[in-house]
């Protein structure tokens, strides 16, 4: 665990690079390119760590606040605290419990935030919330949890309780949350808006949703439930065909399997999309096509063509494949382009980028994690299935680490059995491409190869 998260920590370097971002810069975009680094929070080794609090002049979640200050003071090395200016006010002179531990700030000072590990803003009123949101940096925590994030900082916003407020407004404070997460900003507290994506949330049966912890990379459980019936693990398969000899018998018996076994999509070649859309029209089974399959290496312009064409035949799920020459010559803005093209394309519907992690170092496959986190990307998948080797479950630990939880991750290649499924499962899978799917979910033994 301690290695791979030094791993991560290491790599997150790497990828700031992409934007020209370092620890001593302080670039013209606050945010962009950092949604994943920010979403970090302390490693267990708290104690040699040290932590900037943020705190806003919140009177009514103020006892609340001190609480948390004193839970976090005993957990670093250092500790310094920066108030806001209603703060200083809700917590006087005579009572302030943060004595001896306040942060004078100034403009020139900025600099000085940056030798902090972790970041914390502890119960933001609504109005900061919103200032944050809207990128307005007109007040001092606003300013500086932005910066925070340009240095790639862990900005972590705690909040104890959603605010009581009409449905209206209740829509617009969701999407604030929403866009504070796109930022790159972690939250603590009972605040479900904030793990789901802005735009369509992965498909997650029920089991493995709630084997999918909430909070940072760092906090990934080791193994994730298994479903314990056939029909919760058949709505993580996407039932795949997806070779070139493919008869319309084939496909339709595809289909059919899919229909009778309830399993989350077919998998196809975008030019029997159609056919599936139809065959497939009024159940609850999705059509998933492939782009840019399966090399990876064609334009971005064309794979933006493919998913255009295969989402107005009826496709919704893409499963686009990553320039993986361009990722390995580190031409990351090229890469995270790429897959925003596919992103944009397929407008609202589900996107997985697929890796081919077989060719890439656990470091690439970092990066990768990132860069489709930062392209807006729904999931991340292992293999094509068409070259050297498949998903392993090493490979999607150190992908659900990168990606956190809130973000799918997709398993596929060489997964055959029912045995290969569950340890995908367990290493943070949740979703499985198969084409052996009906042996899985019926636990027959393995048999084929590829899907």
């Amino acid at each position: 665990m301690k290695e791979r998260e030094e791993l991560i920590e290491r790599v997150t370097a790497e990828v700031m690079k992409i934007y020209n971002v370092s620890p001593a810069t302080s670039p013209a975009n606050p945010v962009k390119g950092n949604r994943a680094a920010a979403a970090l929070t302390p490693t267990q080794n708290t104690d040699v760590r040290s932590a900037l609090i943020l705190v806003c002049g919140n009177s009514k979640q103020a006892a609340d606040t001190v609480e948390q200050f004193k839970s976090l003071r005993s957990s670093y090395r250092q500790i310094r605290v920066l108030l806001s200016d209603n703060a200083k006010a809700v917590f006087s002179q005579k009572s302030r419990p943060f004595a001896g531990f306040e942060y004078v700030f100034d403009e020139g000072g900025l600099d000085g935030l940056a030798g902090f590990d972790d970041v914390y803003l502890l119960n933001p009123t609504l109005n900061t919330l919103s200032k944050m949101a809207a990128l307005q940096a007109d007040n001092v925590i606003a300013r500086v949890a932005r910066q925070c994030l340009v240095w790639g900082k862990s900005v972590r916003i705690m909040l104890v309780d959603v605010p009581a407020l009409p449905s209206g407004m209740m829509d617009e404070f969701n999407t604030i949350m929403q866009k504070l997460v796109k930022y790159g900003y972690g939250f603590s507290g009972d605040l479900s808006v904030c793990d789901r994506p802005a735009a369509k949330s992965p498909t997650v049966a029920p089991a493995a949703a709630s084997a999918i912890p909430k909070g940072n990379i760092s906090m990934v459980r080791e193994k994730f439930a298994v479903p314990d019936s056939n029909s919760a693990l058949a709505a993580m398969i996407d039932h795949t065909l997806l070779k070139a000899e493919a008869t319309k018998s084939e496909v339709e018996a595809l289909c059919n399997d899919a229909l009778a076994h309830n399993f989350a999509s077919v998998c196809v070649n975008p030019g029997w999309v159609q056919f599936c859309a139809e065959k497939l029209k009024g159940s609850p089974v999705q059509v998933c096509t492939v782009i840019g399959f399966p090399l990876g290496a064609t334009t971005s312009e064309t794979k933006a063509f493919e998913t255009q064409d295969a989402v107005a035949k009826g496709a919704t799920e893409i499963d686009m494949v990553i320039n993986i020459g361009a990722l390995k010559n580190r031409d990351y803005d090229f890469v995270r382009r790429d897959i925003e093209a596919v992103v944009k394309a397929a407008s609202s519907h589900l996107v997985k980028v697929i890796f081919e992690t077989a060719l890439l170092t656990r470091e690439e496959i970092i990066i990768a994690c990132k860069l489709s986190k930062d392209a807006g990307a729904h999931f991340v998948k292992t293999s094509t299935g068409f070259s050297k080797g498949g998903a392993t479950a090493e490979h999607i630990r150190l992908m659900r680490n990168a990606v956190g939880s809130d973000m799918g991750v997709k398993a596929s290649g060489g997964v055959r059995d029912l045995a290969t499924a569950k340890a995908m499962i367990e290493a943070g899978a949740n979703r499985i491409g198969a084409s052996s799917s009906v042996d899985i979910v019926t636990g027959k033994a393995a048999k084929g190869s590829g899907y």
